[in-house]
């Protein structure tokens, strides 16, 4: 059925008022139907969003957590190549060795000698055997500092005999650590 026209200025009966009513009060149900069946899909639609956005977040999260323990640990080997490669010495931090017959490197950097002017002599290290300084004659009485780069774990033995043997550390390399305050 649909709306009964009334003419402007007629009189209307009761029976095509109520029916006009009866129409609109069906349309407007049927409307207000179609409203909370739009209502409910919008919520669910809602709660799928949300449903979805919540495991976006614990997967970014859990990511994130993956992506800075792989950020620390090569930030380690880092530290550790930039250490093991580098020999930057660390002046403030030389120290003397007393002259004895064997000497174990505790962390990399140099062995700083100053023979005595009328020696002669081998250094041997994990081994391997040097030259380290001749007298050609007895004119031969130079007496410099000499330098010996040397790794942790090393074995020094000198046979020179020194006014002064040193032990001259490189300087450690060390990044600060990532910002514990991060959050995701």
């Amino acid at each position: 059925m649909a709306l009964i026209d009334i003419e402007y200025g007629s009189l209307a009966s009761s029976d095509i008022m109520n029916k006009n009513f009866i129409y609109l009060d069906n349309r407007i149900s049927e409307a207000s139907g179609d409203v909370n069946t739009s209502i409910s899909s919008l919520l669910s639609n809602i709660a799928t969003i949300n449903t979805r956005l919540a495991e976006l977040s614990e997967n970014l999260s859990e990511n994130f957590e993956d992506f800075l323990n792989k950020l620390e640990s090569l930030r380690l080997k880092t530290e550790v190549l930039i250490n093991d490669s580098t020999m930057v010495p660390d002046w403030t931090c030389c120290s003397s060795i007393a002259h004895s017959s064997e000497y174990r490197v505790s962390m990399n950097g140099f062995i700083l000698l100053t023979p005595k002017s009328n020696a002669s002599g081998d250094l041997r290290i994990n081994g391997a055997i040097v030259s380290l300084k001749t007298r050609a004659n007895n004119y031969d009485n130079a007496s410099q500092l000499i330098s010996i780069p040397v790794k942790d774990g090393d074995i020094v033995v000198c046979n020179v005999e020194c006014n002064n043997i040193y032990f001259l550390p490189t300087k450690v390399f060390k990044y600060e650590s990532l910002d514990s305050n991060m959050e995701v």
